[in-house]
C-alpha cells in the first residue's frame, strides 16, 4: 500500500504540511513586497542622506522627514502593486490602518536608530538602513494581514 505523503498513517495531515502551507500563504505576495520596499527604502535613504549629509539635519529630525515620504510611497505601492487594491472602494480604512502601522513602526524604527547611531556609534545612513532591515517583516506582516487584507466593505 502506498502512502500519501500528505497524510500520516490515521489519515490525519502531517503538521509539517500545516506550517508549509502557513509559510506559503505568509509569503504569498513577499516578493512583490520586495520590490516595492526596495523602491521605498531607496527614496527614503537617499532623501535621509541628503538631509543629514547635505543639509546637515540632525538624524532624527532627517528620519522623520524621510520616512514620512517614504511612507505615502509605501501606501501607494503597496496598495496598487504588491497587494493589488486598485479600485477606490476601501482607500479610507486602508489608509487609516497604515497610518496606525505606520506610527507604530516609526516609533520601533526611531529607537532602533537611536540606539545603533548613539549606542552602537554606527554611522546615520547605516544605522536607519539597518533599523528599516529589523522591521521590514513587522511591517510585510501586519500589512498583509490587516492594513491591506480584503474585507466585505471594499467590494
Amino acid at each position: 500500500m502506498k502512502a500519501d505523503i500528505q497524510e500520516t498513517a490515521l489519515g490525519r495531515r502531517s503538521p509539517v504540511v500545516g506550517i508549509r502551507c502557513v509559510v506559503l500563504a505568509w509569503a504569498g505576495h513577499l516578493h512583490r513586497y520586495l520590490i516595492s520596499g526596495g523602491v521605498t527604502v531607496v527614496a527614503d535613504l537617499s532623501l535621509f542622506w541628503l538631509l543629514t549629509s547635505v543639509f546637515d539635519i540632525w538624524y532624527l529630525y532627517a528620519h522623520f522627514i524621510s520616512r514620512s515620504f517614504g511612507g505615502v510611497i509605501c501606501f501607494l505601492a503597496n496598495r496598487y502593486y504588491t497587494f493589488s487594491r486598485p479600485a477606490a472602494a476601501g482607500i479610507a480604512g486602508t489608509a487609516v490602518r497604515f497610518l496606525a502601522l505606520y506610527l507604530v513602526s516609526f516609533l520601533i524604527s526611531s529607537v532602533l536608530v537611536y540606539a545603533f547611531v548613539t549606542g552602537a556609534g554606527a554611522g546615520a545612513v547605516f544605522g536607519k538602513f539597518a533599523a528599516e532591515c529589523i522591521v521590514f517583516l513587522f511591517n510585510y506582516t501586519v500589512m498583509k494581514y490587516w492594513v491591506m487584507a480584503r474585507r466585505r466593505t471594499d467590494v
